[in-house]
């Protein structure tokens, strides 16, 4: 009896500080800030009843709490709410974000196709100019916007603490070839830890894969890649889509009709001295493509002879007499050869 009275204590007190105790706070501007980077010496107040709050900053020992901000002892703060974690952990990623894309830094991430099972990791800011939160896109509004140098949303990152995003705005993202980056919250401690939750989201509906399922309905516009070692020397095409986390078309989709089409298109506009090569019957992954071929100068001769590379008559002439001078050349060695050795015959 008496152990199980001070266990229900001990969980009375760990609850009374989870609810108490806070990482993020907002300073005296209303911005929010984590504990981590908080300095000492400025005036903190709690985003949740905007009350006054300690920073405590964490020891040096084995044992020691991490850094938070604390409420005082008469406190009545009810803790964080539902929309309180959403707001903290939307507000914390968004900073993060911000700083990263101003001072040119990367953010990678690491995430799990639930199709094929296999593991892709890639740069959440690889094309982000800039990023804004809750930004209207009429049928949706995505907590965090990451939008390219022509001011369109390319990644939309939600953040998931009791509601899902709905069947319609997931549909929406797909048609406006909106990159989904899903990020789940289960309590306010997460919140503590933004950067390394940044790097692990829960889902990208996205796969590099390509013999994944996922990949075949890819809803990301096809686009035609020329491929070149040099400039104007492309030596074959492929099939890609452009994606918000490289620089360069992801290849290797395989061709359709209007693909091959638009090589052909392609290739009778901008490089005629070019001519394709592939197998028809199989579905090419690349269309190579080899110069023109110049034909041989046509010999003169052939116009009056039925072969060209016959010799002529002067050749013929010529041809007999280098040979009788080289017999005559061989008999006056072989003379001189007998007069040497007095008439015998060598052995």
């Amino acid at each position: 009896m008496y152990l199980c009275r001070v266990s229900n204590i001990k969980n009375s007190l760990n609850d009374m500080n989870n609810k108490l105790l806070n990482p993020w706070a907002l300073d005296s501007d209303g911005k929010l800030v984590n504990a981590e980077t908080a300095e000492r010496g400025q005036q903190y107040s709690c985003p949740v009843c905007h009350e006054l709050l300690t920073l405590c900053k964490k020891g040096s020992g084995p044992n020691a709490r991490r850094d938070h901000f604390k409420h005082r002892s008469d406190s009545h703060c009810p803790g964080p709410t539902e929309s309180d974690i959403h707001r903290l952990a939307k507000e914390g990623m968004f900073n993060i974000i911000r700083s990263a894309i101003e001072n040119q830094q990367e953010i990678p991430i690491v995430w799990t196709c639930p199709e094929c099972g296999m593991d892709f990791q890639a740069n959440l800011i690889k094309k982000a100019k800039s990023v804004e939160i809750e930004k209207d896109l009429g049928t949706s509004r995505p907590d965090i916007a990451l939008l390219d140098e022509n001011g369109k949303v390319i990644v939309a990152v939600e953040i998931v603490y009791t509601h899902e995003p709905t069947k319609t705005t997931s549909e929406f993202y797909d048609e406006q070839n909106i990159v989904l980056v899903r990020y789940v919250f289960h309590s306010i401690e997460e919140c503590n830890f933004l950067h390394a939750k940044l790097k692990f989201p829960d889902s990208v509906n996205l796969c590099f894969n390509l013999s994944c399922p996922s990949c075949q309905s890819m809803p990301f516009p096809r686009k035609l890649a020329p491929l070149s070692k040099e400039e104007n020397k492309i030596y074959g095409f492929a099939v890609g889509v452009e994606l918000p986390f490289f620089d360069y078309p992801f290849i290797g989709l395989p061709f359709n009709d209007q693909t091959i089409q638009d090589v052909h298109q392609f290739v009778q506009q901008h490089c005629p001295q070019y001519r394709l090569h592939f197998k028809k019957e199989q579905i090419p992954h690349v269309l190579f493509v080899r110069p023109q071929t110049q034909p041989k100068p046509v010999n003169p001769r052939s116009l009056y002879r039925g072969n060209p590379f016959a010799p002529t008559p002067l050749e013929k002439a010529q041809k007999q007499e280098r040979r009788k001078n080289a017999i005559k050349a061989n008999y006056a060695k072989m003379s001189k050869r007998t007069k040497k050795s007095g008439g015998k015959r060598r052995k």
